[in-house]
């Protein structure tokens, strides 16, 4: 890299730690720090939900995804569609009408204190798993083009991601989130622009050279559980993932209850998978290209490369100054948009979960923010020490990420289902059905009795949590018409 593309990741990081030194004047209570003070426009709530789930890996592993099968991961948006718009017409308008600040505060007023906390676990199992691999996929990167040791990079990452998220809270993360939206199609407009350019014949060459090699096909109509990249996978069991990550993460939920009323909520997660599938287009559009790029150009790639590594590589071996300093840019800004919601969702569910619940009620509200403040730099140090073990993998981000979500996600939403749609669903029922899932799904894996992709899992999980949860609670009373007034779908009015 030129001193120029230096300069360019340069003052793009100084821009995030301004933001979050910015927004940090506001801090003085909980209420602003983990929601604004509901003040955020929609709009910008919006593109946040898609920033915060368009990471670092997205970045890398969607370029090698179109470069090894083209569009066919574009069929995952329909089951996010599904996903979101379930969660739409189920869990967003109670969420935001309860006035809530975590989603697992949902699952005490409708059951009990223990399924919060299960709840609540398995929300944080889900996210520790995750933030290694987006911490992981930009120190790939940074590794790469500097020449840093990668253990170098994901300490620097680590460190960047961690100062600016404890200055400024949610209001820092949704505006640096809005930014780092912008820095990211800027970016990928200058890698579809330096495959156009370093090509003879242009687009057009390059667009020829995948049809002919069949990159350009969307749909797969094939059954075959296996493939995440066939429509039925892609719509029901992706769409059943999608329905737990945009309905029960916390990182989400955080977003819908930071808008001031329901319609905002409703335009803003919609705004979001809008976003997330403009952006995933794009970069299975430069994966497609580079595709191209190496197919027609004497330019190699290395035998052993991984997926991650082909945009690095690209990077480094063919992108002009100024495009490679803005692709770099891009990757950082994906890896912190997510890296920061993690962080601080993390922060704000231990907080109000645990902390003020269990082991320091009644506390002053600089109390709770400086506490809230501690737990992002430690989860921080947790996240890096997880990147050291997903970098130890040698897995493909794009599949471990969605191998890892399924694990604790499917119960989860099986729980908030039991809560919405079946009012004689009690609160002993709701926990042990959510534990009995996961001990029949664990079990029958270990001793083969169950063999199925992991990508099917929450579909399996899910379902499977509801039927335990209605024949344990089956066994017990029933949950009183006051215990459930505003808690069900059926029934969302508040009792006066």
């Amino acid at each position: 890299m030129s001193a120029i593309d230096w300069g360019i990741v340069a003052l793009y990081g100084a821009v995030l730690v301004g933001i979050g030194i910015y927004a940090s004047r506001k801090q003085s209570n909980t209420e602003e720090y983990f929601r604004g003070s509901r003040q955020i426009p929609w709009w910008a709530i919006g593109i946040s939900i898609m920033a915060t789930s368009f990471s670092a890996a997205s970045l890398l592993g969607g370029p090698g995804e179109g470069y090894g099968h083209g569009f066919l991961w574009l069929q995952l948006q329909l089951g996010d569609l599904l996903g979101y718009g379930l969660v739409i017409a189920i869990f967003l308008p109670l969420f935001v009408r309860l006035n809530i600040t975590t989603a697992y505060e949902y699952l005490e007023r409708r059951f009990n204190p223990q399924t919060r906390a299960l709840g609540s676990l398995c929300f944080l199992m889900f996210v520790v798993a995750r933030l290694g691999a987006l911490l992981y996929g930009a120190s790939l990167v940074l590794s790469t083009v500097t020449g840093l040791p990668l253990w170098g990079a994901i300490l620097l990452v680590g460190i960047v991601s961690v100062v600016y998220t404890v200055a400024g809270g949610i209001t820092a993360v949704v505006w640096t989130d809005v930014s780092q939206f912008v820095m990211i199609f800027i970016g990928l407009i200058a890698g579809v622009w330096a495959a156009v350019q370093g090509t003879d014949g242009g687009l057009g060459a390059l667009w020829q050279a995948a049809a002919a090699d069949g990159k350009l096909q969307v749909i797969d109509m094939t059954w075959d559980p296996a493939s995440i990249r066939t429509f039925p996978t892609a719509l029901l069991a992706y769409g059943t993932l999608a329905f737990a990550v945009a309905g029960t993460n916390q990182q989400s939920v955080q977003r819908y209850v930071s808008c001031p009323d329901v319609a905002s909520g409703r335009k803003a997660a919609l705004l979001g998978w809008f976003t997330g599938f403009i952006g995933v287009s794009a970069t299975l559009l430069l994966g497609v290209l580079l595709y191209s790029f190496y197919s027609l150009n004497s330019a190699n790639l290395p035998a052993d490369i991984a997926g991650d590594g082909i945009l690095p590589h690209f990077i480094v071996n063919q992108v002009p100054p100024v495009a490679s300093g803005l692709l770099v840019a891009a990757i950082f800004a994906a890896a912190m948009s997510s890296i920061d919601s993690a962080l601080h969702s993390l922060a704000t569910c231990i907080t109000v979960d645990f902390y003020k619940r269990y082991s320091k009620p009644g506390k002053s509200e600089a109390h709770y923010l400086l506490v809230s403040q501690g737990l992002i730099v430690l989860w921080g140090i947790i996240g890096i020490l997880s990147a050291f073990y997903v970098a130890s993998t040698g897995e493909d981000l794009l599949p471990f990420l969605v191998t890892y979500s399924t694990m604790f996600l499917g119960p989860l939403l099986g729980m908030f289902l039991m809560g919405f749609l079946f009012p004689r669903v009690n609160a002993v029922g709701a926990f042990w059905g959510c534990i009995a899932a996961v001990a029949v799904l664990s079990f029958g894996s270990a001793n083969e009795w169950i063999t199925f992709p992991g990508i099917w899992r929450s579909a399996f999980t899910a379902p499977l949590a509801v039927i335990f949860g209605l024949i344990i609670s089956a066994l017990g009373s029933a949950p009183t018409p006051r215990r459930l007034a505003g808690l069900t779908l059926w029934n969302s009015k508040t009792e006066s």
